[in-house]
Parts: C-alpha cells; sequence; structure tokens
C-alpha cells in the first residue's frame, strides 16, 4: 500500500470534532518589577514609622515617671482644703456635669469623651476640650505651663497612675482645691468665701452653705476664670451657668424643683 493511501485512511479512522481550533500557547506576563519595588518601599516606611512611634511613645512614658503621684496629696495641705466628702453632692456634681459626665465610669482616659470632642472640633470648628477631670488634675499640678503633645502623652500615662492610686472622690478633691477660680482664688471653698460669702463645707455652722446656683456658677467660671465676672455676669456667662445646671439636671445631681429655683435666681 502506498503511503499516501496509508495517511489517507488513517485520517478516516478519526472522528471529526465540530469544536473550533485554539491555539493555547501564551506569553507569560512579566511580573512589574517597578511596583513590586514600589510596594517594598512603602512597607518599609510603614514599619520605620511605627518602629519611631513606639520609640517616641515609649521615651514618654519614661519621662511621665518623673511625676510622683504620692505628691498629690500636699494639695490637702491647703489652709482652704475642703474633701468633697464634705461638701453638698450637687457641688460636687457641677463639676462633674460640665468637665467630665463619665468621670465615674472611666480610668482616666476618655476615648468615647475625646472621640466626641474631636468630632465636634472638626465638624463645628470649634475647639472642643477632651480631658478628664483626672487629666486635668495632672495638668494642673504637673504640667501647667507645658502645651505640647509630649504633655498630653505624658498626661494620660500620669493619669492612669493617679486613678490606681487614689479613689474618685479623692480625685475630684485634688481637681477642686487645685485650679484657678480668679481674684486669686485656687480652692472652691476659697472661691465660695470670697465670691458669695458661703461654704462648701457641711461642717461648717459658721458661714451659710453654698446654694445650687452659686456651685454652677463657680464650675462654669473656670472656663474663663478672668473674663466671666461674677459681680457683672455677661450673656455669654449666664448662658454657660444656664447649661451647667441642665446639665445637673439630666445627670440626676439635682431634682427639677432646684434647677427652677436655680434659674428664677439667675433671672433667665
Amino acid at each position: 500500500m502506498k503511503r499516501s493511501e496509508r495517511v489517507k485512511n488513517k485520517s478516516k479512522d478519526k472522528p471529526v470534532s465540530n469544536m473550533p481550533y485554539h491555539n493555547t500557547y501564551f506569553e507569560p506576563i512579566k511580573k512589574n518589577k517597578k511596583k513590586k519595588k514600589s510596594k517594598s518601599l512603602v512597607t518599609t516606611i510603614l514599619l520605620t514609622l511605627i518602629i519611631l512611634l513606639g520609640l517616641f511613645v515609649g521615651a514618654m512614658y519614661m519621662l511621665s515617671l518623673r511625676a510622683d503621684v504620692e505628691d498629690l496629696t500636699a494639695i490637702e495641705d491647703k489652709s482652704t482644703y475642703v474633701p468633697v466628702d464634705n461638701m453638698p453632692d450637687y457641688t460636687k456634681g457641677a463639676f462633674v456635669a460640665l468637665e467630665d459626665e463619665r468621670f465615674f465610669k472611666h480610668s482616666g482616659f476618655d476615648v468615647k469623651g475625646t472621640s466626641r470632642a474631636l468630632f465636634t472640633t472638626i465638624s463645628d470648628r470649634n475647639v472642643q476640650g477632651g480631658s478628664t477631670i483626672t487629666q486635668q488634675v495632672v495638668k494642673n499640678y504637673y504640667y501647667d505651663n507645658e502645651q505640647t503633645l509630649t504633655r498630653k502623652i505624658k498626661e494620660l500615662f500620669v493619669a492612669h497612675r493617679v486613678e490606681k492610686q487614689y479613689s474618685k472622690d479623692e480625685i475630684l478633691s485634688f481637681y477642686v482645691n487645685n485650679i484657678y477660680f480668679g481674684s486669686n482664688q485656687y480652692t472652691i471653698e476659697g472661691a465660695a468665701n470670697h465670691y458669695f460669702g458661703t461654704t462648701t463645707d457641711e461642717n461648717n455652722v459658721n458661714l451659710p452653705q453654698i446654694s445650687v446656683l452659686q456651685s454652677a456658677i463657680l464650675a462654669s467660671k473656670i472656663n474663663a476664670p478672668s473674663v466671666y465676672d461674677i459681680n457683672d455676669m455677661s450673656d455669654n456667662f449666664t448662658n454657660r451657668v444656664k447649661v451647667t445646671l441642665e446639665k445637673m439636671k439630666q445627670q440626676d445631681f439635682i431634682t427639677d424643683s432646684q434647677y427652677q429655683e436655680a434659674i428664677q435666681q439667675l433671672g433667665v
């Protein structure tokens, strides 16, 4: 049999397929070396920044250890020092309601309060404070003249140690007895004596007790002690006191009748 006939017979034996024929050969895609290098560079930069941030925070922690939290008890040596245990609930409540409503729930740093303050600052373009009362105690006692990011970080570390060392009432006592009320008054008792002729000490029978309104006024005044004049209250100051009274009522530091009486005395 001729070769041509053998080839012809073999082709007859194979089934005929209707499937189209495709060339399955493909050229492998080359990896982009530039993209690979850029990803590697970004990763290196991020790791470097994380390491530097860690070193920075670690350095701030070491510096914060210089603050001896036991020194805070020196505040108790002031002649007009009164612990909040001896004050009416509405007096200490005025400061908690206005400055740090979650004071009895956090451990020195309030993530929720700080986040809310940051959001308000961004959305309203109005700077809002996010510091807890504990942070303010630390700032006023150890870092009063520092206004830097490093101070804020050190303040957080020290505030956490203060919370572990003292009770909430002790911390609140340090706060109201080491803050500026204007007219060279740095304790709430001194301020109550000076401005109203009253006392915050429930054990003091020589002076009349501070009222709800007077407590709200002093708590409101510390925001701008040199600007807010108790003897000639501006509209801004009056509105701030009203807000303080509203917060005191909302957080159950005063009753509705106490609120109404204070509002009438305020004249709004």
